[in-house]
């Protein structure tokens, strides 16, 4: 079904925004970029009986003036509307002057507008009122207001939506003094064209240049004949003899809308709100307290990721471990039932296993931004950052690759420094990944022991916090390298609007976690699938009578077959092939093989150590985790996985590139073969030879 129309988010970061977007279209909501460029682009249906409209939640900014990516993206779009196409402006109540600074320019472009204010419960904690009525009149536009955490007002939000005529087309709401009044309406009725929206922004942007102000070429209102209007402009003003510079625009809009704020204001009390929140900024943005405090918060996520996790971990595992064995009981014995059961059932539950410790890591995530946690960490990370190079504009794409690479490094567009920006680029990738987790639990659940540290955190979690603060530490190291080498330039100032601390919308946390977990599924499932059933062939042949043979006769000798059938494979020939140059590293054939699939993704070696133990063991073996711990190398005699190995391993994932996906944004984001080459390359050198220094270091001290 086509929808009748499309309507455009609009509003400043942090205004409810997306909260509201969360709202309006649940679960019908879809993922992709804007045309030609690699900003991502969300967009959902809202439905009635006589259709759909389709809302498309545009980039938060604070004006359509900007150099980074997403504000240029927002800047073109609202320049070239389609003619059906209507703007909802989410006005943000508590920073409402900020709000209106943006809205002024929203009606200028000329276009219909809903407003829609958010945050009803946050004023009413806040003892803020509004008159919306005289609001309205004064902006000559319709107001809904609504409770974009728990849904209050949505229902008639969507019944105005449907019905065109509340979205109107304001007059514009400040003037000039009379003189240049009648002057600049004089220059836009002569310039001025019926089929494009936005003449007085063009102008604006033009006398911006006009007054010695620098703008992003690509800019709208500098790439419409943009000598012709200023030629005509500084001929107008040179003929009245009247002096003007852009300050006098922006003088004039801010009295107006001081005016405007102190007639709907009716009283505001910042007595408790204002006071806790000073409080815990007071500790939260301390250059001490505030690192602290932010190390505990990470240190307490990480606990929870263990602790949370278990009980549905093991029913994850215990129900693939009855599917597998259901599937082998009654599929007809042959090779398919192996490939179902030991290679599909296997490879896949391996992997999904973690799918709780994942969740729990994005609803983490999610809480500290919607709380407003994430802008103050950031405000405090920007003095440890600014030492390395950066500014705090990078510090959320780098901790958003706790999460995942892609978004962080597609987050990175918001640093207009492009030395900050591809510096940026080039170290997320060192940040512990949610695909690095798998790798990670499994080998530290395997491997190190339960015992706790200080009665609070046990060994696994303190690990786990290592290896993530080692990836930080890494990012930071090679960040400060990069910007005294390759990106020699100024680090660009940093600047903040700190959001007012909120209680974060338990629906918006479950339903952003759901859409994360969906896309994580659906892209890891299909690439550990694929790799599942090749690994599976390639662990089982070639396979025929000589083989067979000679199983046969290791059995009747009581010896291990299972060995002699997985070395003699594609996969162990592979695996003894590349042996002598991962040996020095602690690893052997097996992880040599893993090491190989993880290259795809990191999670991959999970599902392929997996599929080869699988093979090596029975229908009754106790798991992954035992077959790790029990498994002896038939040369030395030796268990092949000890601590020092798993420490090798896991500082080699904590810095090799093992994901395509991130080599292919990385490729997109700096339009260059030569980023993702160069990212891929010292990161592999800067895996083996911290994996091999770590391992031949601990063999000196003895403990190989």
């Amino acid at each position: 079904m086509k929808p009748h129309f499309r309507c455009l988010l609009v509003g400043n970061p942090n205004c409810g925004k997306s909260s509201l977007f969360n709202q309006l279209t649940g679960l019908y909501q879809k993922t992709g970029n804007f045309q030609g460029v690699t900003v991502e682009r969300l967009s959902g249906n809202i439905f009635n009986d006589s259709g759909s409209v389709e809302i498309i939640d545009l980039p938060g900014a604070f004006s359509l003036n900007g150099s980074s990516e997403e504000k240029m993206i927002l800047s073109k779009f609202l320049m070239n509307l389609e003619k059906s196409d209507k703007i909802i402006f989410v006005l943000d109540p508590v920073l409402i002057e900020r709000s209106l600074q943006f809205l002024l320019q929203i009606i200028d472009l000329g276009a219909p507008v809903l407003l829609v204010m958010t945050m009803k419960d946050v004023i009413e904690k806040k003892n803020i009122s509004i008159d919306l009525a005289l609001l309205e009149k004064q902006l000559g536009l319709k107001i809904s207001f609504v409770n974009a955490k728990n849904g209050e007002g949505l229902e008639d939000l969507k019944k105005v939506i449907f019905d065109q005529r509340n979205f109107q087309v304001a007059q514009r709401v400040w003037k000039w003094d009379s003189k240049r009044e009648k002057i600049l309406e004089g220059i836009i009725s002569r310039i001025a064209t019926k089929d494009r929206i936005g003449i007085r922004f063009i102008v604006s942007n033009a006398l911006k240049t006009l007054s010695g102000e620098s703008l992003q070429k690509s800019l709208p209102g500098l790439d419409i004949f943009p000598v012709k209007i200023q030629e005509f402009i500084k001929l107008q003003f040179k003929k009245s003899g009247i002096k003007f510079t852009y300050q006098d625009e922006l003088i004039a809009k801010s009295i107006r809308i001081k005016s405007i704020v102190s007639a709907i204001l009716k009283s505001r009390d910042h007595g408790k709100g204002s006071g806790f929140s000073k409080k815990i900024d007071s500790v939260l943005l301390h250059p001490v307290s505030g690192m602290i405090s932010f190390l505990i918060i990470m240190a307490l996520v990480f606990q929870s990721l263990f602790s949370w996790s278990e009980i549905p971990m093991d029913l994850i595992e215990n129900g693939f471990q009855f599917l597998s064995r259901f599937l082998s009981s009654n599929l007809p014995v042959g090779p398919l039932s192996d490939l179902v059961s030991d290679g599909v059932m296997k490879g896949l539950g391996s992997v999904l296993v973690f799918l709780p410790q994942i969740s729990l890591l994005f609803l983490f995530i999610g809480i500290m931004e919607e709380s407003g946690y994430m802008a103050r960490a950031s405000f405090v990370m920007d003095k440890i950052m600014g030492k390395f190079g950066l500014s705090g504009k990078s510090f959320i794409p780098l901790l958003s690759s706790a999460a995942c690479a892609v978004p962080a490094i597609m987050g990175a567009r918001t640093i207009e420094n492009k030395s900050d920006r591809l510096a940026t680029i080039l170290v997320a990738p060192l940040v512990m990944c949610s695909a690095r987790y798998p790798v990670y639990i499994l080998v530290i659940g395997a491997i190190f022991p339960s015992v706790q540290i200080f009665g609070i955190f046990s060994l696994k979690a303190v690990v786990l916090f290592f290896l993530f603060m080692l990836g930080l530490a890494a990012s930071l190291t090679f960040a400060l390298l990069f910007k005294r080498t390759f990106f020699k330039s100024e680090s660009s100032y940093f600047v903040i609007e700190l959001p007012e601390y909120k209680f974060p919308s338990i629906r918006n946390l479950l339903l952003n976690t759901y859409k994360k977990m969906k896309t994580f599924l659906v892209n890891t499932g299909k690439i550990i699938l694929a790799v599942s059933i090749i690994l599976w062939f390639l662990a089982n042949y070639p396979a025929g009578p000589k083989y067979q043979a000679k199983e046969s006769i290791l059995l009747e000798q009581g010896k291990n077959a299972d060995e002699f059938r997985i070395r003699e494979s594609f996969a162990g020939s592979f695996g003894n092939f590349i042996e002598p140059a991962i040996r020095p590293l602690g690893f052997d054939w097996k992880m040599g093989i893993a090491l190989l699939t993880s290259f795809i993704a990191r999670e991959v070696m999970v599902s392929t150590l997996a599929v080869i133990y699988g093979v090596e063991g029975n229908e009754e073996s106790s798991g992954l985790h035992d077959a790790m711990r029990n498994d002896v190398n038939e040369t030395t005699g030796k268990k092949v996985w000890t601590t020092l190995s798993a420490i090798s391993l896991l500082v080699f994932f904590a810095f090799a590139c093992q994901c395509m996906s991130t080599l292919a944004v990385v490729r997109k984001e700096t339009n260059s073969y030569f980023w993702p080459f160069f990212l891929f390359s010292y990161m592999s050198v800067l895996a083996y030879l911290s994996s091999l220094a770590v391992y031949q270091f601990g063999v000196f001290l003895g403990f190989g």
